[in-house]
């Protein structure tokens, strides 16, 4: 479907749904939202490092038109994942203002995972109710959490 798209646009789609259902937005309680439909990164220093750091977290991307995407099936729907390249307009460096929550299933097979990807976190806490958390940040600066049980 993106294909469809003018080039310019592309980056949008995911973006005017959740624009058009703002209104919606303000009326759901927080209890209801069942999973993040999409997490996009823009603009990034350089998409081919940022797309490699990711797949050692296990979010392994496509290359399109310079910028990395992937899907991951969800049971609540689709979740994209997006990577922006630079514009020639953008900031010399990111903001780092994006924030990454990775909900896994088991949380020290994963830890032990990126861990052999040659990824260690900046960081792990763990909460007695909420689980355990590990910090990482990657290389824009942008933090990105593993969280699990």
């Amino acid at each position: 479907m993106l294909n469809l798209l003018p080039p310019a646009l592309r980056p949008y789609c995911l973006v005017l749904p959740l624009l058009l259902a703002a209104p919606a937005f303000a009326q759901t309680p927080v209890e209801k939202i069942v999973y993040v439909g999409s997490i996009s990164i823009a603009p990034c220093q350089d998409a081919k490092v940022l797309a490699d750091w990711y797949a050692k977290l296990g979010l392994v991307t496509k290359e399109y038109q310079g910028g990395y995407y992937c899907m991951l099936t969800t049971p609540a729907g689709p979740m994209f994942f997006g990577i922006h390249p630079r514009k020639a307009d953008a900031p010399k460096k990111s903001s780092g203002s994006v924030s990454v929550v990775l909900r896994c299933e088991n949380y020290a097979a994963s830890i032990a995972a990126v861990k052999s990807r040659g990824l260690v976190p900046d960081s792990t806490e763990t909460d007695p109710t909420e689980g355990q958390f590990a910090h990482f940040h990657d290389p824009d600066g942008n933090e990105v959490t593993l969280w699990g049980q």
